[in-house]
């Protein structure tokens, strides 16, 4: 189901992702480093990228992957680019601390554990195309292809304060697993999504 897709789409998932997902620390890296990071997850054969396309252009996408460990090794056969693309970081305190408590989100998280390994990294749909169907049909794919790969189950975490997004995977059958804190002093959900 998943497909190698060109360094265009890369750029369109990752403007998307900038644009949409405005409030997540990943946009505030910047879209070189998210075209990097989309193109390490569609690379890694442990994880997925889905993107949507209705006459050329991208109007949604999805990620999903068991581990962010190997997309961050897929990272970084690309060092150079890993480097220009994250150079700014090294000048930024907050930005270093951040990405350390990334990193460090699922080590030791009582919350986390029992839950499912695969995971639902980021969904966005264009608000030019919302209403459309296209969300539930990229939620509905991510489901499929964990199911092709016999992964039953998945989690997601979102923040809490994410109204829409809290509803649509309520919408979507997900049920509420447990609260974990990411960022500090920052709450989010976690859902799980059964397959089938």
């Amino acid at each position: 189901m998943s497909k190698m897709y060109s360094h265009t789409v890369y750029q369109k998932v990752a403007q998307l992702h900038c644009e949409h997902i405005d409030q997540g620390f990943l946009a505030t890296l910047g879209p070189s480093f998210l075209t990097l990071l989309y193109e390490a997850i569609d690379k890694d054969k442990s994880s997925v990228l889905i993107a949507k396309e209705v006459n050329g252009k991208v109007v949604g996408f999805v990620s999903g992957a068991v581990s962010l460990r190997p997309i961050y090794k897929q990272l970084l056969y690309r060092p150079f680019s890993l480097f220009i693309a994250l150079i700014s970081c090294f000048l930024s305190l907050s930005k270093l601390l951040k990405i350390i408590e990334v990193l460090r989100i699922s080590k030791n998280n009582p919350v986390l554990k029992g839950l499912p390994r695969h995971e639902l990294l980021t969904i966005v749909v264009d608000p030019s195309c919302q209403g459309q169907g296209h969300a539930e049909d990229l939620f509905q794919s991510l489901c499929s292809y964990f199911e092709a790969v016999n992964v039953m189950n998945f989690k997601i975490v979102v923040g809490g304060n994410l109204a829409r997004a809290n509803a649509f995977y309520l919408k979507m059958g997900c049920v509420v697993a447990g609260e974990i804190e990411v960022h500090k002093g920052k709450h989010s959900l976690v859902y799980v999504k059964q397959c089938s």
